[in-house]
């Protein structure tokens, strides 16, 4: 067992969908609320990476159990190569998911131990999401379910630890997010489209079909910033925040999006794509939270 091995089995790609919640909550709630604790910010983004790993590495043990994963994938998962055995894999997803406990049971004792409650309710849907007689992985509900676990469960969460506030606004500020994160499985499942066909899944690109899965693509990047603007509108983010959006967000993202087909060979490309867009998309939001910060503290 190897660091690389190690980097292969957290799927470094995916990590995106647990950091950006952590980003996006502390940030609004030092813009709407006035709070936000940086020792919280960086034990809660050590807690996402572990978890989100974790959740990688159970999916990745229970394919391999199954023989869901075939050679197609030796360069991507590190036990169908043979870098690492399932006995391995069990202890470090022990190990990161328990110490990520161990970090909920601090911020629980600084704050509120709700927040245990909420880890746990994760910790189930992630488990059931990769085992079980009719794992979620296995269904069209796939992309639903981790939008709303990471994108409204952490982000309202993450708010709540660093300001205390739980309410409807909090949830409606998580909207975009949760869209972003159901349309990063959307990309991973269009890619492995063909390899889910034949291991049983049925999978959303598998029930819509390939070109429907790719336009539903288009449709959730455009929603995103169509829900930036209703957010602007409802007094949730300062205008300020959708003029950056509207600068910086990679539209060419799109365009290359729907210029080549959709596969295992070409699904780094796909993951890239959407990543570019979650991270441009997220820096926007964020910074003109902080310029709004600023401003309001010039005043």
């Amino acid at each position: 067992m190897s660091i690389k091995s190690i980097i292969k089995l957290m799927d470094i790609k995916t990590l995106v969908a647990g950091v950006i919640p952590v980003l996006l909550g502390s940030t609004y709630s030092w813009y709407a609320y006035g709070q936000c604790n940086v020792v919280y910010l960086v034990l809660l983004m050590i807690a996402m990476i572990l978890i989100q790993s974790g959740t990688n590495m159970t999916n990745d043990y229970f394919d391999f159990k199954r023989g869901a994963d075939g050679e197609d994938k030796v360069h991507e998962k590190a036990l169908v190569s043979g870098e690492i055995t399932p006995k391995q894999v069990l202890f470090i997803i022990i190990l990161f998911e328990l110490t990520a406990f161990m970090i909920g049971v601090f911020l629980g004792s600084q704050t509120s131990y709700y927040i245990l409650l909420v880890g746990i309710t994760g910790g189930i849907i992630a488990i059931l999401y990769a085992s079980g007689p009719l794992p979620i992985s296995y269904t069209p509900i796939g992309e639903i379910v981790s939008g709303v676990t990471m994108g409204i469960g952490i982000t309202t969460t993450v708010i709540y630890i660093q300001s205390g506030v739980l309410n409807l606004s909090t949830v409606v500020v998580a909207i975009p997010t949760t869209l972003y994160i159901g349309t990063i499985l959307l990309s991973n499942n269009l890619s492995d489209l063909d390899g889910d066909k034949e291991a049983g899944r049925r999978t959303l690109p598998i029930i819509i079909g390939r070109r429907n899965a790719e336009k539903l693509w288009v449709f959730n990047v455009m929603l995103v910033l169509i829900l930036t603007g209703v957010l602007v509108f409802l007094g949730l983010y300062p205008i300020i925040v959708c003029a950056i959006v509207l600068l910086i967000f990679p539209y060419k993202c799109i365009t290359d999006f729907l210029s080549y087909e959709k596969s295992i060979k070409t699904k780094g490309r796909t993951m890239g794509l959407i990543g570019k867009v979650g991270v441009k998309y997220h820096l926007a939001v964020i910074m003109g939270l902080l310029i709004s910060i600023i401003f309001k503290a010039g005043i």
